[in-house]
């Protein structure tokens, strides 16, 4: 299990892409939109894991994905930001039925992926959802020369998130307050 993605909320692609580019010289590449969620992405590569950029392609069709709610939902209450994150496994099957959550599979022109624990997620942001990449879909996260997730930071109930890892060691930051993923690391940057 490692960190796969994080993922920043976006009122437009465009615009926070090029503000990614501008206020931290990360370079922007690839995404697509996100068959029946009603969201469209684009690509950090960290050489190590990603930022998903992510937005709203159709809020009708938004509506009704628990992924689409949740950044709807985030982009009105609170605006752009790190709203949730993502680990890699090679199943995600062991973790469903550990969890007894919904398995979902995401799909983005010609890629595809099964995910958990999405609904759970987005409710609780300090949890990550579960993704395993279908056999030939690319990792989004090579090539990349950003140097990499190198932790996470959140806040929440550190006992949930352990139980919710299932007791796997990931390099996590904790801190008091309320359910949120507060920054990432990367390259040996912070990004709030």
């Amino acid at each position: 299990m490692r960190i796969d993605h994080v993922i920043l909320a976006a009122a437009n692609l465009d615009s926070a892409a090029a503000r990614l580019e501008a206020e931290h010289g990360l370079k922007v590449a690839g995404g697509g939109r996100h068959e029946g969620l009603g969201t469209h992405n684009r690509i950090v590569p960290l050489g190590g894991g990603y930022l998903e950029l992510l937005a709203i392609a159709d809020p009708e069709e938004a509506e009704s994905s628990p992924l689409g709610h949740a950044l709807a939902t985030r982009i009105a209450e609170a605006g752009e930001g790190i709203m949730g994150w993502a680990v890699a496994v090679d199943d995600v099957e062991p973790a469903a039925r550990r969890l007894e959550t919904e398995v979902s599979t995401i799909t983005r022109e010609g890629l595809s992926a099964r995910l958990t624990g999405v609904a759970e997620a987005m409710a609780e942001p300090f949890l990550p959802f579960f993704i395993s990449r279908d056999h030939g879909s690319e990792d989004p996260g090579s090539p990349g020369h950003a140097g990499g997730i190198d932790w996470i930071e959140l806040s929440g109930d550190a006992g949930r998130l352990d139980d919710w890892l299932g007791g796997a060691e990931l390099p996590i930051r904790m801190l008091d307050g309320p359910p949120a993923v507060r920054a990432v690391g990367i390259g040996g940057r912070m990004l709030l």
